[in-house]
C-alpha cells in the first residue's frame, strides 16, 4: 500500500478543499473584533452550529476506526452502546450548561466563567487542564487521519501530518469560529456523503443477498447492539457507554469550544435546538456501523492479501484505507481521501480556535493590555500557527502507539484528564468551592483516576467516577471550612 495519489485523485481533493476554503469565506464575511473573531458576534444560524458540534467530534478517528473496530476478530455493534451515550451527553450539554454560558455577560472563556463561580486561581487552573485536553485529543485525532493518508499517499507519517495541520490552520485564520462553524457545516455534509456511498458501494459489490448476509453475521456473533455486562473490565457495556457518555459530554462542555458555539448561536433558544439537533446527528454513526458490517462481508467474499492482514496485526485501523485504496475507482477514491480530511480538520480547526481564544485571552492579552482589537486579532492568527506546531509534534509522538487502535487511543487517553473537568463544571454550576478545596477534590480524582487504570476498570467509568467524588470531596470539605467571602 502507499502507492502513491493518482493525479485524477490529486485533482479531486484539491478541488474540494479549494471549494470548501472559498465558501467558508464568503459564508464568514469580515472580522473586525476578538469577539466576532471567537465568537462570531452571535450571528449563526443553530443549524450550522449544530453540524459544527458533531463535526468537531466526528473526526478520522470514527471515519476509519468504527469500521476497524466491527471488522476486528470478535467485533460487533456494541459501539452502539457509546454512540447511544454521546448523544443522551448532548442533551445533557444543553440541559446543565447552555443557559448559563448563555446568559453570562462578564466571562468571555468558559474558564472565567468558572473564575467568576469559584475563584481565580480555580479558573486558571482549569484553563490550562483544558489546553492539555486539548493537545491530547488533537494529537489523537491528527494521528488517525496521518495514518489513514500516509497509506493513501506513501507521504510518511510526518509530511501527512503537516498537510492536515497547515489546512488546518490556514481555515482557522481566515475568520476565526465564523469560519471553523461554516467549514465544518460543509466538512459535515462532505462527511456523510462519503459515509453513504462507502455503503452503497460495498452493497452493490458483494454477492449475498441482504438476508444472507444479516444470517451470516449472525453466526459471526457480529450484530450484537447490547452488553448489559456489569463488569467494571468491560469497555462497550451499556452502562460503562452511557454513564461514560454522558459524563465525558459534560466535560467536555467546560471546554472553550462548548462557550463559542453557545456563544455564536442567535439566541439562548436556538442555542439550545443547536445541541438537541447535534445528538439527533448521530445518526450517522450507525452508517459508519454499517460500513464496518458491509467489510466483513465484502472480505468474506474476496479474501484479504497476506501483506495486509499481517498489518493488520499491528495497525488494525488500515482496513477501510486498504478497501479505499484497492477497490474504490479512479476519481471517487478522491472523494473519500477528501472526506477523510473533512473528518480530520474539522476537529482540528475546532481546537486551534478554542487554543488561540484561551491563549490570547488568559495569557497574551494580560501582557500585552490595551492594545487595538487588529493587533488582537493578528495575535490570534498567530497563535494558531504555534498551536498547529505543537499539535503536530504530539502527533508524532503519538505515532508511537498507533497499535493500541486508535479508537481505544482516543478515548483513554483524555480520559484522565475528564475526570477533574467533569467535577469542576460542576462545581463552577453549583457555585461550590474555593481554590484550596478544589485542589484537593483535584488530588482525588487523579489519585482515583489513576487507581482505577491499574485496576483493570474501563476507562468510561473514569470520568464520571472520578469526576462524582471531586464533587462530594469539596462538598465535604465546604462544609467544615468557615464560609468563604463573596466574590467581587
Amino acid at each position: 500500500m502507499g502507492t502513491g495519489l493518482s493525479p485524477v485523485d490529486i485533482g479531486v481533493v484539491v478541488f474540494v478543499m479549494l471549494a470548501i476554503t472559498w465558501l467558508g469565506h464568503k459564508l464568514s464575511g469580515t472580522i473586525t473584533s476578538r469577539r466576532g473573531f471567537f465568537q462570531a458576534d452571535g450571528t449563526l444560524p443553530w443549524w450550522a452550529v449544530a453540524a459544527s458540534i458533531l463535526a468537531t467530534l466526528v473526526s478520522a478517528v470514527t471515519f476509519v476506526s468504527v469500521p476497524a473496530a466491527v471488522f476486528a476478530p470478535g467485533g460487533d455493534l456494541t459501539y452502539f452502546q457509546v454512540i447511544l451515550g454521546l448523544a443522551l451527553g448532548k442533551v445533557a450539554v444543553a440541559l446543565v450548561l447552555v443557559k448559563p454560558f448563555y446568559r453570562a455577560k462578564t466571562p468571555r472563556t468558559s474558564y472565567e466563567y468558572i473564575a467568576q463561580q469559584i475563584d481565580y486561581a480555580t479558573g486558571e487552573v482549569s484553563m490550562y487542564l483544558g489546553l492539555v485536553l486539548n493537545v491530547i485529543n488533537s494529537g489523537v485525532k491528527v494521528l488517525a487521519a496521518s495514518l489513514v493518508l500516509e497509506v493513501i499517499t506513501g507521504w510518511g507519517l510526518p509530511g501527512c501530518a503537516l498537510f492536515i495541520v497547515v489546512v488546518s490552520v490556514l481555515w482557522s485564520a481566515l475568520a476565526g469560529i465564523k469560519t471553523v462553524i461554516w467549514t465544518d457545516f460543509l466538512l459535515f455534509i462532505l462527511f456523510c456523503l462519503g459515509a453513504v456511498f462507502a455503503l452503497v458501494f460495498i452493497s452493490l459489490n458483494v454477492q449475498q443477498s441482504w438476508m444472507e448476509a444479516l444470517i451470516y453475521l449472525d453466526d459471526q456473533a457480529r450484530l450484537t447492539l447490547f452488553d448489559f455486562s456489569t463488569d467494571p473490565g468491560t469497555r462497550y457495556s451499556l452502562w460503562a457507554a452511557v454513564l461514560g457518555g454522558v459524563a465525558l459530554n459534560i466535560a467536555q462542555g467546560s471546554a472553550q469550544g462548548t462557550w463559542q458555539r453557545v456563544k455564536a448561536c442567535r439566541s439562548e433558544k436556538d442555542a439550545h435546538k443547536a445541541y438537541y439537533f447535534a445528538a439527533s446527528f448521530y445518526a450517522m454513526h450507525l452508517v459508519i456501523l454499517a460500513v464496518g458490517l458491509g467489510l466483513v462481508i465484502f472480505y468474506a467474499e474476496n479474501g484479504l492479501a497476506e501483506d495486509i492482514r499481517g498489518r493488520l496485526d499491528t495497525q488494525p485501523d488500515l482496513i477501510f484505507p486498504y478497501f479505499i485504496v484497492t477497490e474504490i475507482p479512479l476519481g471517487l477514491s478522491g472523494l473519500f481521501i477528501a472526506a477523510i480530511f473533512a473528518a480530520a480538520i474539522s476537529t482540528l480547526d475546532s481546537a486551534l480556535a478554542e487554543s488561540s481564544d484561551l491563549s490570547l485571552t488568559h495569557i497574551y492579552a494580560k501582557l500585552k493590555p490595551g492594545a487595538s482589537e487588529a493587533h488582537y486579532i493578528r495575535a490570534s492568527r498567530g497563535l494558531m500557527v504555534l498551536w498547529g506546531g505543537i499539535f503536530f509534534a504530539v502527533t508524532l509522538f503519538f505515532g508511537q502507539y498507533s497499535a493500541e487502535g486508535l479508537l481505544n487511543l482516543t478515548f483513554k487517553l483524555p480520559n484522565y484528564v475528564y475526570g477533574a473537568m467533569l467535577g469542576g463544571i460542576i462545581l463552577a454550576r453549583m457555585g461550590v468551592g474555593r481554590f484550596a478545596t478544589v485542589l484537593a477534590g483535584f488530588v482525588v480524582a487523579c489519585t482515583v483516576t489513576i487507581m482505577l487504570s491499574n485496576a483493570g476498570v474501563a476507562f468510561f467509568y473514569w470520568c464520571p467516577v472520578a469526576g462524582g467524588l471531586m464533587v462530594l470531596v469539596v462538598w465535604g470539605l465546604e462544609r467544615l471550612l468557615p464560609a468563604k467571602q463573596p466574590l467581587s
